[in-house]
């Protein structure tokens, strides 16, 4: 049985204590207290204290925000120190105020307000930040604290991790925090990665509350033009609030991450295709899929397991009455370029094969207590499990002794599910958890950084995948990628599908708001079911929508609820999902190198690989949906059942169509409908920026000894580049992973391309769209024959040829540049 907590009494007393020392006035007393400056300031933010008013401003000099009566303090006449006092619907017992000024300055620098709350003002350790303490304990009732911020109609704000409900968040309320939900089909309120953290880009100005009391953000819903950032548990102390302003919006994802830790990255192998089944018979339907794939000429390089797999859940036994000949399986998998990720949980069972495991952990203190400190029984489909307390070194080792058995065994990664369990409440109450590292209340959602740091230690450093359900502000740098769960087979938004039932969880559209709300909130890999889950199988619509999304975002997955999401089953799909799908995958593969370009920065400072397209141009009345991947591709995912077109706003721009090469000037605001059908993604490319993508098909990023099997690890495919490029009158220029740099601008008689050799790629294929016939290309003034089009480019030797396609208006170079850096002159 689930216990409400009760606040520690040295807490009650600290709270009952500084209470009694304000009662004899209104304005808490300004005995001992030195005369309030008129202002105070640091970094981007000053604070006027008569009246009370806040200031940010931003990099460029210019005021970004400001708000009068910018803290609220929320209070009851009899706080019940085990009640759960909502952050994000406030009961009606609670009765705000909004302090009006300061009275005065304490010996520690913090300045008193009006009614005995206080407020500190400091540098931050980042550049261009400043941190706000607020300290409500000393206000008599006090149970909630807010700071309150402008948020003008229409404005979009981002941020606050994981969200189906779109990557603006504008008219919504955000929950810091992960809680059973009854008004939702799952039961939960879907919060699974949440992060405090709000960010207007319009203004260029971010707010990171850096603690992890339950919270909650109001964004306009209950009261149009505010944001509000509400907080419980003021007699924990003060609330630290961080405050920064960038010059541009991604620069705001930068300082965040500079606040917190950079994100992981997974191995390179993981931005390959991966399949899945939500449920595998025997190793030869394993190694069915895995054959088709191959013959079908769909590439990939990871292959999951899920569950069941073990003999008992978390004995880390494999069940050979199911997977016969394992080992055997397992080395014709890495035979033919797969790694294989298994799927796992934190629980153990208090019987059957587990039974002395959970005796062993009981008897030790590695499960998470309730506070009598007894081992909680956790509600499970299984039945009651405990769950292990991640945050005991001992419970760890003890798990990773688990752990190893597969891993010895082959496995490179881990699909982990759940590890939501330590919530902040329930049923109104605030819950007693007792665990290694401190209580329920503080180690909600970062628990899930010890859960997955014990797969994550397990693996090879630097070789591990891990896609996991849950996460939190600075856990990211032991999360290699998020997946949300499961979403419903469809094209079905958050909260709205119209039968009326509870708000459902959403399909497609959610998918893409998760993946995309994560993105700028510190987690840049995310990676959704390709097709749903909720509901079995999908539609042939359905599944070939999200593939054709999933393509262009980071880790390309396919697999969910029903007998398979496999496109060749023809018993499930129609065409043309197998030729589309095929397609998809086939580009995601291809563009490796560039999304291993881009993930690599955002292992260095957090910059989004996937990026909200009114983030990155907040003026422009892009649709939610839309996304750039890095700063090239502009893509508008199809979300309507049944649609053959779409309406877009183009960005701020020229974007050419990456399909038809039309070309189209963007400008934030004109409604275009572009053709959608069904094998179709809108997709553009920005005009002055490289794509480098692979320049010849493989099969697999890993290397490979299956007859037949094709390897980027291979030379013969993984050194030549094919860079995209839409000459617009500028200069393009971009440093690939491997220190490869290619360069493209107006010079000399005509065009001039520049390319410098990095540790994999020496041989470049320019693909130059939109442009006219070449009088002639020339490498260091020799000139380049001219061939037949671009098939026999491929294949011509050095030092290169070219082949321009009229109909298309696309120039295709191959060029040389084994001997060191080369230079591509283009004459008219």
């Amino acid at each position: 049985m689930v216990r409400a907590r009760r606040l520690a009494p040295s807490s009650l007393l600290i709270a009952v204590t500084a209470a009694a020392l304000v009662a004899c006035g209104d304005d808490g007393g300004d005995d001992g207290l030195d005369p309030a400056p008129a202002e105070v300031s640091a970094g981007p933010v000053t604070i006027a204290t008569d009246p009370l008013r806040i200031t940010i401003t931003g990099v460029d000099g210019e005021v970004a925000m400001a708000r009068d009566a910018f803290v609220e303090i929320g209070a009851v006449a009899s706080p019940d120190p085990t009640r759960y006092y909502d952050p994000a619907a406030p009961p009606s017992s609670v009765t705000w105020t909004a302090p009006a000024r300061a009275i005065g300055v304490d010996g520690d620098g913090w300045l008193v307000l009006d009614g005995g709350a206080r407020l500190r003002l400091t540098a931050g350790a980042v550049a261009d930040t400043a941190t706000l303490e607020l300290d409500a304990a000393a206000v008599p009732g006090a149970v909630l604290e807010r700071v309150v911020l402008p948020l003008d109609a229409g404005e979009p704000i981002h941020g606050f991790g994981e969200s189906f409900g779109g990557a603006d968040a504008a008219g919504q309320v955000r929950q810091a925090q992960f809680l059973l939900d009854t008004a939702s089909e799952s039961g939960l309120n879907e919060a699974h990665v949440p992060v405090p953290l709000a960010l207007w880009p319009a203004r260029d100005v971010g707010v990171f509350v850096e603690d992890r009391r339950v919270g909650a953000f109001d964004l306009g819903a209950a009261r149009p033009g505010d944001a509000l950032a509400t907080f419980g548990l003021p007699a924990r102390g003060p609330l630290p609030v961080q405050i920064f302003v960038a010059a541009e919006p991604l620069d705001l994802v930068r300082r965040y991450v500079a606040l917190t830790v950079p994100p992981a990255v997974p191995p390179r192998w993981a931005f390959a295709p991966q399949q899945w089944r939500n449920e595998h018979h025997s190793s030869d339907e394993v190694r069915d899929d895995a054959g088709q794939m191959r013959a079908l000429g769909i590439p990939g390089s990871v292959m999951w397991i899920d569950n069941p797999w073990q003999t008992a859940y978390n004995d880390f036994v494999v069940d050979e009455t199911r997977f016969a000949g394992f080992d055997a399986l397992m080395a014709e998998l890495a035979a033919q370029g797969y790694r294989v990720v298994f799927w796992s949980t934190p629980y153990l069972q208090p019987d059957g094969l587990t039974a002395a495991d959970y005796q062993q952990a009981r008897a030790s203190d590695w499960l998470v207590r309730d506070d009598t400190g007894a081992a909680l029984a956790f509600p499970w489909k299984e039945g009651p499990v405990g769950l292990i307390d991640f945050t005991d070194p001992d419970a760890t080792a003890f798990w990773r002794q688990r752990i190893a058995r597969i891993v010895d065994r082959g496995a490179s990664g881990f699909k982990l599910d759940y590890g939501e369990d330590v919530v902040p409440a329930f049923s109104g109450a605030l819950l007693g958890m007792q665990l290694a590292a401190g209580d329920g209340q503080d180690l909600h959602g970062i628990f899930n950084r010890y859960y997955h740091d014990a797969y994550l230690g397990a693996l090879p450093a630097g070789d591990g995948f891990l896609i996991t359900r849950a996460g939190a502000w600075g856990e990211q740098d032991r999360n290699t990628c998020i997946w949300p769960g499961d979403l419903d087979n469809d094209l079905t938004r958050h909260g709205d599908d119209g039968d009326g039932a509870p708000g459902n969880v959403g399909g497609l559209p959610a998918a893409i708001a998760g993946g995309l709300s994560l993105s700028v909130s510190g987690y840049p890999f995310y990676g959704s079911d390709i097709g749903g889950y909720r509901g079995g199988a999908p539609t042939t619509e359905t599944l070939i929508r999200w593939a054709e999304y999933a393509a262009l975002g980071t880790i390309m997955q396919l697999g969910g609820g029903g007998p398979s999401h496999n496109p060749w089953d023809a018993t499930l799909y129609d065409d043309p999902a197998l030729a589309v799908y095929t397609a998809y995958a086939r580009l995601h593969m291809d563009l490796n190198p560039y999304l291993w370009t881009l993930a690599r920065q955002a292992g260095v400072d957090g910059t989004p690989v996937t990026r909200p397209a009114r983030f990155v141009y907040p003026t422009a009345a892009c649709d939610d949906a839309m996304f750039l991947l890095g700063d090239a591709l502009l893509v508008a995912p199809v979300v309507d059942p049944g649609a053959t077109a779409r309406d877009v706003v183009l960005p701020p721009g020229r974007w050419l169509d990456w399909w038809t090469d039309a070309v189209a000037d963007g400008d934030g605001a004109t409604v275009t409908t572009v053709d959608a059908p069904l094998t179709r993604l809108p997709l553009w490319l920005a005009v002055d920026r490289f794509v480098p993508m692979f320049a010849r098909a493989a099969d697999t990023l890993i290397a490979a000894t299956a007859p037949g099997v094709t390897s980027y690890a291979d030379p013969a495919y993984g050194r030549e580049l094919r860079l995209v490029l839409a000459p617009g009158g500028g200069a393009a220029a971009i440093v690939l992973h491997d220190g490869a740099t290619a360069t493209g601008g107006p010079g000399g008689a005509g065009y001039q391309l520049g390319f410098t050799p990095g540790d994999e790629y020496d041989i470049a294929t320019f693909e130059l769209r939109g442009v006219a016939a070449p009088g002639a290309v020339t490498v260091g003034g020799v000139a380049l024959a001219a061939v037949a089009d671009a098939a026999a480019v491929a294949a011509c030797a050095a030092p290169g040829c070219w082949a321009h396609d009229a109909a298309g208006g696309r120039l295709t170079i191959r060029a040389f540049a084994t001997a060191g850096a080369i230079q591509v002159e283009v004459a008219p």
